[in-house]
């Protein structure tokens, strides 16, 4: 997604500690780590400053896992991202993507509607080299942007264009 970085060098890359599911990698190490059953869930939801730490990365976090648990969405890359915050784990990101989902329509599984807020800056030339962050550290500037898009006014916004979209025909 677009994070407000046209004015930077396009090899940069930065680290949030929310992942994505669209275009990612793993070590195989840290997936067989994942406590797939979440045995750990019921303390979770009862704990207020767990829930408030895992939505830092996101406001629409709390919910998916609490429908995954309910059975109303079935979704690995919920319970991935749950354990990436129970580590502290974080991802690296590309300044300009080098994936674009394009799967918004009415064959979509879990991403149907307007896809607005979602569109990166992309990579289509592939010419762009990764270099990576000197240090491991939470990009404090693209979490803030990331998180306004994953904001609840953000989803309402997208609720409208999907409307929109529905009403009018238009993408």
């Amino acid at each position: 997604m677009n994070l407000g970085h046209k004015n930077q060098n396009p090899n940069d890359t930065y680290f949030l500690n929310r992942g994505w599911s669209w275009g990612w990698a793993t070590w195989k190490t840290r997936w067989q780590d994942v406590d797939w059953d979440m045995k750990d869930y019921d303390s979770f939801k009862k704990d207020k400053t767990r829930k408030k730490e895992f939505a830092k990365g996101g406001s629409d976090l709390n919910k998916m896992l609490r429908n995954q648990m309910d059975g109303a969405l079935d979704s690995w890359a919920i319970r991935w991202l749950y354990q990436q915050h129970k580590v502290k784990g974080l991802s690296l990101y590309p300044v300009y993507s080098k994936v674009y989902n394009i799967g918004f329509d009415a064959n979509a599984t879990h991403t149907t509607g307007s896809n607005k807020r979602f569109l990166p800056i992309l990579d289509e030339n592939f010419g762009h080299d990764i270099i990576f962050p000197d240090a491991i550290t939470l990009n404090l500037e693209k979490q803030k942007a990331f998180l306004k898009v994953m904001s609840v006014q953000s989803r309402i916004r997208a609720k409208f264009d999907s409307l929109a979209q529905n009403i009018f025909g238009k993408k």
